[in-house]
């Protein structure tokens, strides 16, 4: 079996948007899946993953072995670990203007400069 393709997924139009983007790739690769869940860069970001995203998962992930992981305390960093054996490492993201990605920093841009295995990034449709 191929490496598994790693996801991270949230709450948001964009978790939603990377859900399917590697589960399709997951399929293709006739691969397994490890969903991380994660929360948006701001303080009012939910700490976990409401029931419909979960009820999501669970059907978009119909046919694919798949683990899902609740929120670690250093999303970036397990990212970063579980790409060491990892196909490839799917990342939602947003549009931010350049002052906010300074003052929040970025666990996307940490993960594509430390990641062992490719990294994509995918933003919900306009």
């Amino acid at each position: 079996m191929t490496a598994p393709v790693v996801i991270a997924v949230n709450d948001r139009p964009e978790g939603v948007a990377a859900l399917h983007w590697g589960l399709k790739r997951a399929r293709r690769l006739q691969t397994s899946a490890v969903l991380v869940a994660t929360t948006g860069d701001t303080p009012s970001a939910p700490v976990h993953l409401s029931t419909a995203t979960r009820e999501l998962i669970a059907s978009a992930a119909e046919g694919v072995d798949h683990v899902l992981h609740d929120q670690p305390e250093d999303v970036a960093q397990t990212l970063i670990n579980l790409s060491e054996d990892a196909d490839m490492v799917v990342l939602p993201v947003r549009r931010r203007s350049v002052t906010m990605k300074f003052l929040l920093g970025s666990n996307a841009m940490r993960v594509i400069a430390e990641a062992h295995c490719p990294v994509v990034t995918v933003k919900s449709p306009a």
